[in-house]
């Protein structure tokens, strides 16, 4: 919320403070999030006003004038491209070192097409005065050359930016940081006063308003102005406006948003004879209609649009944007203001489907005071008679079927010392709290009562949430540390970054192996998730409609990074991704969150040589890949263990007898006829790492010389290599030390449904060198094995 320090003296006239920075400690005092503060002299710093003196053409250039500048202490000469710049005029002038408000451009000696310019002539835009740039700004003949422009405009505001948390917001309108800053300083808040001269007629002669849904429209209240003239805002609007980032539109346009920023009410002004029936109806849109709104932009409404009507459709979008065709033009005559109340969430589901956020918006989802609305009404009519000589009929037409109750919270004085660690006086807690606003309604032997205005309704609803304030208001600097933090080296304390050290380990092998790290939005569609699981998290308010539920695992981002290189790229690349991130599941007790790691290869192997012809990645490489993963973090008793129906899922990851992780292969159809293959695998990264051994252990190397012997056999063509693994090492005894395939063949002359597997096998013994005689009782065994326990047969 940008706010203009001048704008807040209106509301608190005995405002005086030693200087601004004694202000602005007196404000984070208590508690404001001060953003910037923004001297508005300062930002015309080397900024004066000028005499044009002379004027020629530029001898190079058509569309370039060279100026002779008077700057009341020397002449200069300056390149001007504008085309409305004339001997005799009186301008804004940039010296050498100027900073352009618009831009941050620093002005410098330049010299142009062979004539040098020491500075240069302002136009308002480029000032950020307003959006114009058809010529240089042209100020008043009187003014005085040399003196600072600053002075000419009345530049002496200061500019202040505050971060607004969502619970707070009174804090979105001058109103509210004006009763912030007299409590800070001591001074007193005051409301401007209402007098406004009421014609004859009556508003609700002209106006008829009728709320149909109850639930998000709590309060709508119009009244009808007449004979309002549409002209260009003075003086003081503009740049109370300009000041806090509005740009001026017209009288009318300019007061609800002045109005808006004064007292956080957001209005809006409807040409009234553009209302149908001459009768306004809340009610809900329904699901797919389309309307058009002031930017000239077909929105489709949702189930939360609240639209204001008429007896011909739809006006406006409800405490978010008007409609295009009641909007206020330079025809109008006649205004009916709408000054209401929509619910929060409504209005904030609302904006967040429609990808709509306004002024207006943001200050109903945070909860406008519902006493105000009446008031916020008054001003603008007023406003509307002086600036537009409106002539405003009698009274409101307010709807307001069913009442606010009053909020009132008991504080126990015993209790506020207690939290706070601090002796504070009982009448000391009742003037800090009533100097906001929050006023005493009875006083108790040990406790208090006090009103909650409603501009903090949402805010304040606890006696814990008016301890808070008493301790904001009184300063936090008024409170001792009675902690040490001084961190003990001597210690011994578990920083938990032993988990960090092996994820940056994991890191840096992928990125060694020649993986490429991306990291992937952890909202996703809930149309893609729901396929996957229906343990998800519902996000109650998504940044849009693809990205409403939390992810349930990393491999659904790597597939999407997958196939869109591989689309771009073509097969002809070795793409080689891995990311670590957070996944999330839905439980009984609401929902949980782990660490996983994912990494995926596709496309064009990058395992080549001299002899090795170019082919892509197969599940060969990527089982490959696992098993040395696996292995370099000393996790080497793992196995394998696969599937036949999952769609996707390969097989899952056992290491020591728990699950930690899959196995995925994935078949796509990508564009123009590309067909790829993805080869993924997922590990829960706290469940590594448990298992984790980071010290590595020794083993003796074997003394004694190694038997090999090859095997040749003929096996169903369906049999799984998992099983013949397993007979083999159950049959072969503990001399058996390695298996691997060197060889599948398959042929009808092995028989139908049949293929041969050759394997090399290794034996070994750590106390002994083997003989032929063991060796080959081994063999018969496995033989034999195979045999009875699969059908397999030595060929």
């Amino acid at each position: 919320m940008k706010i203009s320090l001048n704008w807040i003296k209106n509301y608190v006239p005995e405002l005086k403070y030693d200087s601004a920075l004694d202000l602005k400690k007196k404000m984070i005092k208590i508690g404001l999030d001060i953003e910037s503060f923004e001297s508005e002299s300062e930002k015309f710093e080397n900024f004066v006003v000028a005499e044009v003196v002379h004027k020629d053409k530029h001898p190079d250039a058509d569309k370039l004038t060279v100026c002779r500048i008077n700057t009341g202490s020397e002449e200069l000469t300056v390149i001007c491209g504008a085309p409305n710049v004339e001997k005799g005029q009186k301008v804004c002038f940039a010296k050498i070192g100027a900073v352009i408000p618009q831009n941050g451009m620093e002005i410098k000696k330049t010299k142009i097409r062979g004539v040098t310019s020491y500075g240069m002539i302002c136009a308002e835009d480029e000032l950020g005065l307003s959006n114009d740039h058809s010529g240089i700004m042209i100020l008043d003949s009187n003014a005085k050359v040399g003196m600072n422009f600053s002075d000419y405009i009345g530049a002496n505001d200061i500019l202040i930016e505050i971060g607004v948390t969502p619970n707070r917001g009174d804090l979105l309108s001058h109103f509210g940081m004006a009763r912030e800053i007299a409590a800070a300083t001591g001074f007193e808040f005051v409301k401007p006063d209402i007098d406004i001269k009421e014609s004859q007629e009556k508003s609700s002669d002209l106006i008829g308003i009728s709320i149909e849904n109850k639930k998000y429209c709590k309060r709508f209240t119009g009244r009808v102005v007449k004979n309002i003239k549409i002209n260009e805002s003075p003086v003081w609007l503009k740049k109370y406006l300009a000041s806090v980032g509005l740009r001026p539109r017209n009288n009318i346009v300019d007061i609800t948003n002045f109005v808006m920023m004064e007292t956080g009410q957001p209005l809006h002004a409807f040409d009234y004879d553009k209302i149908g029936g001459k009768k306004i109806i809340v009610k809900l849109a329904d699901k797919g209609d389309k309307f058009i709104t002031l930017d000239s932009k077909e929105r489709v409404l949702n189930e939360y649009s609240l639209m204001v009507c008429d007896s011909n459709g739809p006006s406006a979008i409800a405490g978010v944007m008007g409609g295009e065709f009641s909007e206020i033009t330079d025809d109008t005559k006649n205004v009916f203001i709408e000054s209401a109340y929509f619910d929060p969430v409504c209005i904030r589901k609302n904006s967040k489907l429609l990808g709509l956020l306004t002024d207006a918006s943001q200050r109903f989802e945070r909860g406008v005071d519902i006493e105000n609305v009446i008031y916020a009404s008054n001003r603008a009519a007023q406003l509307m008679q002086k600036l537009a000589d409106g002539e405003v009929c009698t009274g409101i037409v307010d709807a307001y079927p069913e009442r606010f109750e009053k909020l009132f919270v008991d504080l126990r004085p015993e209790k506020v010392n207690e939290i706070l660690g601090k002796n504070i006086p009982e009448n000391v807690i009742i003037e800090l709290l009533e100097s906001i606003g929050i006023k005493l309604t009875e006083k108790g032997d040990k406790k208090l009562c006090f009103e909650i205005p409603e501009f903090r309704r949402n805010d304040l609803q606890r006696e814990i949430d008016l301890i808070e304030e008493t301790a904001r208001l009184y300063g936090y600097d008024n409170f001792e540390n009675q902690y040490s933090f001084n961190l003990d080296l001597n210690a011994n304390v578990d920083y938990k970054d032993g988990y960090l050290i092996f994820k940056d380990h994991i890191k840096n092998y992928f990125i060694g192996k020649g993986f490429n790290e991306i990291i992937s939005y952890s909202q996703q569609d809930e149309t893609v998730i729901s396929d996957i699981s229906s343990h998800y998290v519902s996000i109650e308010n998504p940044n849009s409609v693809e990205m409403n539920v939390m992810r349930v695992n990393l491999l659904q981002g790597i597939i999407s990074a997958m196939k869109l290189n591989y689309n771009r790229s073509g097969k002809d690349v070795s793409l080689k991704l891995f990311e670590m991130g957070k996944v999330f599941r839905s439980s009984e007790d609401g929902f949980s969150e782990s660490e996983n790691l994912c990494f995926a290869v596709s496309a064009k192997s990058d395992y080549t040589g001299f002899d090795v012809k170019e082919r892509e990645f197969d599940v060969f490489d990527f089982k490959g890949e696992i098993e040395q993963f696996l292995t370099k973090f000393n996790l080497e008793n793992f196995v394998l263990f696969y599937y036949n129906a999952n769609e996707n899922k390969f097989s899952d990851v056992i290491v020591n007898g728990d699950t930690v992780g899959s196995f995925y292969f994935i078949d796509y159809d990508g564009y123009a006829d590309k067909r790829q293959n993805i080869f993924a695998a997922e590990f829960n990264l706290e469940v590594l790492y448990n298992k984790y051994e980071p010290d590595v252990k020794y083993k003796e190397i074997n003394k004694y010389p190694p038997v090999k012997r090859d095997l040749s056999l003929v096996s169903g063509e369906s049999l799984k290599y998992e099983q013949i693994d397993k007979s083999i090492r159950k049959n072969a005894g503990k001399s058996l030390k390695s298996i691997k395939i060197f060889d599948i063949y398959k042929d009808k002359k092995l028989g139908e449904d049949k293929k041969s597997i050759a394997l090399s096998l290794e034996f070994n013994s750590n106390d002994k060198t083997l003989t032929d005689e063991e060796v080959n009782k081994s063999i018969d065994n496995i033989v034999k094995g195979l045999d009875k326990e699969l059908n397999i047969k030595l060929r």
